[in-house]
């Protein structure tokens, strides 16, 4: 059970809608179902952050101060449950940050549910820090890799921790079978890391030590190491796929965040082998040298890339898509025989990102943010010809005029339904980093009552900050919270 010290900071952390705001009807519904998220709340690259189990939808965010909070939706009685806090952020800070430059957010969590219904995060780091001990397959970074599990099943309001993952990491992947196994892929520090997996063959109770995938090396030129940025998705069956970039990491001051080229490969869970697209069994963890021999799509030369998403069609053929150049969305699918070529999806250089659903293996939907007229829109784009061409389709959500870079996307819900598509957030005001949490169905926003949504208020009138102050930036926030514990839980 949650406990903390002193009573008057209950409605800052847990933050359960105690009132509404002045002068709003009770009735009044809004789009979003909490606006306590913070700074990049969400992203594709911490995955899971949301699943559908018996009639609920599950939500995890990073929350006020880099803490890892949680929301959920009863589908039958239509009623929001939360938001919770989880945990405190090893990465937090004393007071909250209104400049998204002094906040790290690689520690947003991911989370699953286990077959018995217990909830799953893992949050905190990004890369975890060199107190924690020796990092044997990477650089330390920031913070410490955190594992809560809920003490009781489909129960978002208390928590325990479980010590049995690494404590180095960053950028956290849940890829759960329908066996019930579970694996938890990551990149083991900063940088200049490995990725990993760790398994789990008892609902999460224990996890195996962690196995390398992709290996990080100093090239030919000392100042320089091959580094990556991978993302893994349940496959056909019992296989999960990897589709990754090159990041070739520089020491200061040359350091970029240059990534290059586009690679795919699966895992054999039978067996945890690793395969190329062609069914070949490859060595692994796998260099530079021998992922481009073996598993490269394209090779790029100097045009940068970003990491993509990877989803399959009913014959086990991987559709994809990564990012090329100033921000294009390029998509390709495997045929049986080949990749298709690179096809461009959005048009007049609209920046993009957002999910796949494969309906066959010529019909494709993405559910994307795009930028539209300098709006934030989210939208369905639609392909019949296996990729050659696409259609703009319905739009499901758009963002206040002017605010092309007012919403962030992660991706589709586990186990999503019409009703519980994906969750975005919206930025609240310019002037801070709080972010309305939004749950997207294939129809819009699943909406809240405003008395129930409205956290920040409750924050600023606990604190006594006013709201004038909080949005015109010239906010002073101290949060008080030295003494506060988390089922004895301390911020490292």
């Amino acid at each position: 059970m949650l406990t903390y010290t002193p009573k008057r900071l209950i409605a800052l952390l847990v933050l359960i809608s105690s009132a509404a705001l002045t002068h709003t009807s009770v009735s009044q519904t809004v789009d979003y179902f909490t606006d306590n998220g913070f700074a990049n709340a969400i992203s594709s690259l911490q995955h899971p952050t949301s699943e559908f189990f018996e009639g609920y939808t599950y939500i995890a965010y990073q929350g006020t101060n880099q803490d890892a909070y949680i929301c959920a939706y009863n589908h039958i009685t239509h009623k929001w449950i939360g938001p919770f806090l989880a945990g405190l952020s090893p990465m937090r800070s004393k007071s909250i940050p209104l400049d998204n430059s002094k906040v790290d957010n690689h520690g947003k969590p991911a989370m699953f549910i286990d077959t018995k219904g217990y909830i799953h995060l893992v949050y905190g780091a990004h890369g975890g820090n060199s107190l924690l001990g020796t990092d044997d397959l990477g650089t330390p970074g920031k913070g410490k890799m955190i594992h809560l599990i809920s003490k009781n099943p489909k129960d978002i309001s208390s928590w325990k921790e479980l010590d049995n993952i690494s404590h180095f990491g960053t950028y956290t992947q849940f890829v759960k079978l329908d066996n019930g196994i579970v694996y938890l892929f990551y990149r083991h520090g900063s940088h200049r890391s490995d990725w990993v997996y760790q398994k789990s063959s008892d609902d999460g109770h224990t996890f195996s030590p962690a196995v390398s995938i992709l290996k990080h090396k100093v090239t030919k030129t000392p100042s320089i190491e091959d580094s990556w940025y991978a993302w893994f998705a349940k496959g056909k069956g019992d296989t999960i796929s990897a589709v990754y970039v090159y990041h070739p990491c520089a020491d200061a001051p040359n350091h970029s965040n240059g990534r290059f080229n586009t690679y795919y490969m699966r895992m054999d869970c039978r067996d945890d082998s690793w395969n190329n697209i062609r069914g070949e069994k490859m060595i692994s963890p796998l260099t530079k040298e021998y992922a481009d021999k073996n598993t490269l799509i394209q090779f790029t030369g100097t045009i940068r890339t970003n990491h993509g998403i990877c989803r399959y069609d009913s014959e086990g053929n991987p559709h994809l898509y990564f990012f090329y150049g100033k921000g294009q969305l390029g998509y390709q699918q495997w045929t049986g025989k080949t990749w298709t070529k690179v096809a461009t999806v959005t048009q007049n250089g609209e920046r993009s990102s957002g999910d796949i659903i494969v309906d066959s293996p010529t019909s494709t939907r993405l559910i994307l943010l795009s930028t539209n007229n300098n709006n934030a829109e989210v939208g369905w784009w639609k392909t019949i010809d296996s990729g050659n061409t696409w259609k703009k389709e319905a739009v499901i959500y758009k963002s206040s005029p002017g605010s092309s870079d007012g919403i962030e996307i992660g991706s589709l819900v586990h186990n999503y339904t019409d009703e519980n598509l994906i969750v975005i957030s919206e930025r609240v005001s310019k002037n801070n980093l709080f972010r309305k949490m939004i749950l997207l169905g294939a129809n819009g926003p699943v909406k809240r009552p405003l008395s129930e949504a409205s956290q920040i208020n409750d924050i600023l009138k606990e604190i006594g900050e006013s709201s004038k102050d909080a949005w015109s930036g010239k906010s002073k926030i101290k949060e008080k919270q030295a003494k506060i514990k988390v089922d004895n839980q301390e911020p490292e």
